[in-house]
């Protein structure tokens, strides 16, 4: 069943629900159509709209109600009613001389000790079976028995026909419903094989070919998905394909002069005069390189650590901040580092937070002048953690602020333009926003991190 294809699964449910109704119909008709008969003999049987003027018995009697119109085709079809007296006389009389005396003793019989208004009976003799309903009712102070009965025979050949005829139209719409439901099932099931087919070619990386289902139900919601991530995956690809030319590029240069370095003191050259100098500058770019390369693992520990539930633990972030301060801004002595930090703690990783805070310093004290300033505190709500950093340094021109986000994008002094990269993916990870601006003459960075947002 699991390798039937979906058009052919909707269009068998559908058709066993219709043959399921079909059936249903079948079988409880005949009982529908019976009791459709007892209701008539006992609730549609309307009592004389007055009492005759005088005897009864001697009154011309109402003529017997006339066979309705043939139904169905068979003219002998009708229900009959008569009255009877308690001396056993029929009104009309013709209407004892149309059954036999033991029925009109039998009804007489079960009409005097008839307790209820109305019941119903069946009378059984040979092969006459006739169903009667007794309705008692009163003229004079004196009772009388509205007596109607059908013809058990009269009755089945009506259910017979009537059967004949719904099998019939109902075997009709039957078809139709079938040929309905795979309609429907293919108009259902044609945008989810073109689907099919578009998402094979995106798992064979031929994502450039747009797909295009108009529809608004949720087959044309799951398409627009699809479109969604198939345009997202056109943009990683493209990233991926500039991250890896930039990657080349950056480590073709170290390892270029390392290279060429080295072959000049094995053939006994020195490019910087001495050996002391030409091993420096050749372990200057080995440091260079081992750096990249650690920003490269960094940033692919996390897009691994986006996946993972990681275990968060209290961390006192002004602390961290205080102690990164002091171990980084020694580097240059020259620039006057001021600090406002507010008690505040997050829940998160702490090896995380320090690279996010390291790298945002790193970035600060290689463009500031004089001055860097360094804020953390809470939002106004109370809502968030704002940590902001400013320099005086140069301004940044306008149309590279959003750029500087990017892989190897980097400033006037920058080394590898990863360094931003990893404080955005560090940010995104707990759901807040870094901003960079250029303000008071110089430029900010400001982090927002959302509390009791954390992943």
């Amino acid at each position: 069943m699991k390798k039937i294809s979906l058009t052919v699964k909707m269009w068998l449910a559908l058709s066993l629900v219709s043959l399921l109704v079909y059936v249903i119909v079948i079988l409880i008709m005949p009982f529908l159509v019976r009791n459709f008969f007892t209701i008539n003999m006992m609730g549609l049987q309307a009592p004389p709209e007055k009492p005759p003027e005088k005897n009864a018995r001697r009154e011309t009697p109402p003529p017997a109600s006339p066979p309705g119109p043939p139904v169905l085709g068979r003219p002998e079809f009708r229900i009959r009613d008569f009255i009877v007296l308690e001396d056993g006389t029929t009104i009309p009389a013709e209407a004892g001389q149309m059954f036999s005396s033991s029925f009109i003793r039998e009804i007489l019989q079960n009409a005097v000790a008839q307790k209820a208004s109305a019941r119903l009976y069946e009378y059984n003799r040979g092969q006459e079976n006739i169903r009667y309903v007794i309705r008692k009712e009163q003229a004079y102070g004196r009772p009388l028995y509205r007596v109607a009965l059908i013809r058990k025979s009269e009755e089945d050949r009506f259910i017979k026909s009537l059967l004949l005829n719904f099998l019939v139209f109902t075997g009709i719409a039957l078809i139709i419903s079938w040929f309905a439901s795979l309609f429907i099932a293919r108009y259902l099931t044609r945008p989810l094989i073109q689907m099919e087919r578009h998402v094979k070619r995106i798992a064979n990386r031929n994502w450039h070919e747009p797909l295009d289902v108009k529809r608004g139900d949720e087959i044309g919601r799951l398409a627009r998905s699809i479109e969604v991530m198939r345009r997202q995956l056109v943009r990683q690809d493209e990233m991926q394909q500039s991250m890896l030319q930039n990657i080349s590029h950056e480590l073709k240069t170290p390892v270029m002069v390392i290279r060429s370095y080295a072959q000049a003191i094995q053939d006994g050259v020195y490019p910087r005069g001495d050996l002391a100098g030409s091993i420096r500058v050749i372990d200057e770019e080995g440091a260079r390189l081992e750096k990249l390369v650690k920003q490269l693992l960094y940033l692919t520990r996390l897009d691994y650590l986006a996946t993972r539930e990681r275990v968060q633990k209290e961390v006192k972030l002004n602390t961290l901040v205080e102690n990164i301060v002091q171990r980084l801004c020694p580097q240059r002595l020259e620039i006057s580092c001021q600090l406002d930090l507010q008690p505040v703690s997050i829940c998160g990783d702490e090896e995380v937070l320090r690279v996010m805070v390291e790298n945002l310093l790193e970035n600060h004290l290689r463009y500031a002048s004089s001055r860097l300033e360094i804020d953390l505190g809470l939002d106004n709500e109370k809502k968030g953690v704002i940590l902001r950093f400013w320099n005086d340094g140069s301004r940044i021109e306008p149309h590279i602020l959003d750029q500087l986000f990017q892989p190897f994008h980097k400033g006037r002094e920058g080394k590898f333009g990863l360094g931003l990269t990893i404080v955005q993916r560090i940010v995104k990870m707990y759901r807040g926003e870094i901003n960079l601006k250029n303000e008071r003459g110089g430029v900010s960075s400001t982090v927002i991190i959302p509390l009791g947002n954390i992943n």
